[in-house]
């Protein structure tokens, strides 16, 4: 599946499900599919488009081009001359990596007017390095410069001004508004691939950077520990685990192809791998024991196994839904993946609906995230945004032509435009790259850091389900003392909880909501004012509880700042 075709899949279920949310019923989107849409824009751009209008010439809708390093990271005019920008990030005086997004002004945009929803992906993510400096080239201009290090940071905004052949000095003191290691929490990142998944190294994606840069590109994130789980392969191990460092703590992992989903085998030393059959061996009785095999493996080679993006667009990567009754041999499920947002109709969302599904079935598979990162610069959905842009301007220029014979295209394309490109656009510019999803463990803060901050506790921890996945938020519940993943005796359904909620958020949040196996037993809205560079929305509740057998908690304002925790269990 194509990038091209793949977006087109991922705006057509997003806008289904925005028209379910709504209740609104809309037999053109209900019925379209990708391949008919893709082969409807193909069409547009080779009847309608003049090559001059388009934003980006080095590129067409079968996404051939040069590569451009996308869009050299910013650096789009080859030609022209470039100014240099000297960035510095401390805290406490000490050099710390943080990353930093540069946008573009365009015509008419001021600092004080910026929005970064302008209808053109103008941000550049770059990254400060282990020491805190970043020296890089950009093109002459104004920019708004955001520097961030993860969910325990104020977001700093600034201005600047490249001058052609100047530097631009410019130093932050980062405010950590909340210590999360103190109280026993880590961010991680367990989904992220390197050049050894290149075809320099025999796998099959598009990926540059280094072990290396990796870990920069995570540190930069507020991130504790991290995963590089390349496909096909675990040469990079020993690079990664060079990564070690007080504040750091990698972790070796593969992600294992196979012809009905991906596993990953975290932790283990040894290359695990899934023997594919030849068509006529093909049975599902094979393709289970394979399965089981691979799983049983990894376990007693101390990793844990885990399905990965379960419910992905792409049959081959995704699980088999004739298999789910042997989801059990997994131990975690990931069911938020950073490729694409938590949002209904996406195949996040029906990850979630599986991971529900089987709590209500009594299976509990501990929820996990995964950034799935195979370009730190998250620019690689510029060109494709820009063109999508380009035919859009011509689908609307030439509308009533299109809409005698493609009426059906037509009208998708202008929904999803209309309704889809804004939300995508704030997506694209503020959640993609390592750590952009990121599952927080818990861990017992009286142990040494030698106990707790390893490789082997960690995996421990995301067994157990003590955790909470965010693309932003804080979101520590407590339901009578007990954390996500910890079991809870009920006495009878006429039972009071008391429910501590730390709600921590260095943007703002719109609601909360409290869930079960029957849905969203509550909304809450959450107000608050920012103090000292973040909002607090912590609070205390009382719940009944009723005939529930779990209960999670999930704050948001939308796709682009949200958490989810893992359940608390009733045992009745």
């Amino acid at each position: 599946m194509s990038k091209e075709t793949k977006f087109l899949s991922i705006a057509i279920g997003l806008l289904q499900g925005l028209n379910r949310d709504e209740g609104r019923s809309d037999p053109a989107v209900d019925a379209m599919d990708a391949d008919k849409l893709y082969k409807f824009t193909k069409l547009v751009n080779e009847k309608y488009v003049d090559d001059k209008k388009i934003r980006t010439n080095e590129v067409d809708f079968d996404g051939k081009n040069d590569r451009n390093r996308f869009h050299f990271n910013g650096i789009v005019d080859r030609s022209g001359s470039l100014g240099n920008l000297f960035v510095e990030t401390k805290i406490g005086g000490l050099g710390t990596p943080a990353q930093v997004k540069l946008f573009k002004l365009l015509e008419g945009e001021t600092p004080e007017t910026f929005d970064r929803v302008n209808g053109k992906i103008t941000m550049i993510r770059d990254m400060t390095g282990f020491d805190g400096c970043l020296s890089r080239k950009l093109t002459p201009g104004r920019y708004v410069v955001e520097i961030s290090k993860g969910s325990e940071y104020e977001i700093i905004t600034d201005a600047i001004e490249i001058e052609e052949n100047k530097l631009t000095r410019i130093g932050y003191e980062l405010n950590r508004f909340v210590n999360m290691e103190e109280d026993g929490w880590m961010a991680g990142e367990l989904h992220h691939h390197c050049v050894y998944s290149s075809p320099t190294f025999g796998g099959d994606d598009d990926v540059v950077e280094t072990p290396q840069e990796i870990a920069n590109s995570m540190m930069a994130m507020g991130l504790a520990y991290g995963a590089l789980s390349d496909h096909h392969i675990i040469l990079q191990h020993p690079a990664w685990k060079a990564m070690k460092r007080d504040d750091f703590v990698p972790i070796i992992s593969k992600e294992i192809s196979t012809s009905n989903g991906h596993v990953m085998a975290m932790g283990v030393p040894k290359d695990v791998i899934y023997a594919i059959p030849e068509p006529e061996d093909r049975t599902d009785e094979y393709l289970r024991n394979e399965f089981v095999r691979i799983t049983d493996e990894i376990k007693e080679n101390g990793g844990l196994a885990q399905i990965n993006h379960p419910r992905d667009l792409q049959k081959a990567i995704s699980w088999n839904p004739d298999f789910e009754d042997m989801l059990d041999i997994f131990e975690t499920m990931e069911i938020w993946n950073g490729s694409n947002p938590m949002m209904s109709g996406s195949t996040n969302d029906a990850a979630r609906d599986l991971w529900h599904r089987c709590m209500q079935k009594g299976l509990f598979l501990p929820a996990t995230t995964g950034s799935d990162t195979h370009n730190i610069c998250a620019d690689d959905y510029h060109i494709l945004f820009d063109r999508v842009l380009d035919t859009l301007d011509t689908i609307k220029e030439s509308r009533d032509e299109l809409e005698k014979e493609f009426a059906d295209e037509t009208h998708t394309m202008l929904e999803i435009g209309e309704k889809l490109l804004p939300i995508l656009e704030k997506w694209a510019e503020t959640c993609l790259t390592s750590g952009c999803v990121r599952t927080y463990v818990y861990f017992d803060a009286t142990q040494p850091a030698a106990a707790t901050h390893n490789s082997a506790n960690i995996l421990n921890t995301l067994r157990k389900g003590n955790s909470f996945l965010t693309n932003g938020p804080i979101l520590v519940p407590k339901v009578n003392g007990k954390l996500p993943g910890e079991r809870l005796k009920v006495a009878d359904n006429n039972a009071e909880f008391g429910i501590e909620l730390k709600i921590l958020a260095n943007r703002e949040l719109k609601k909360l909501q409290i869930c079960t196996e029957n849905g969203v037993r509550k909304e809450i809205p959450l107000t608050g004012q920012k103090e000292n560079g973040f909002y607090d929305y912590s609070l205390s509740l009382k719940e009944a509880a009723l005939d529930d057998n779990y209960m999670y908690f999930v704050v948001q304002d939308d796709c682009t700042n949200m958490a989810i925790s893992n359940p608390v269990i009733f045992c009745r």
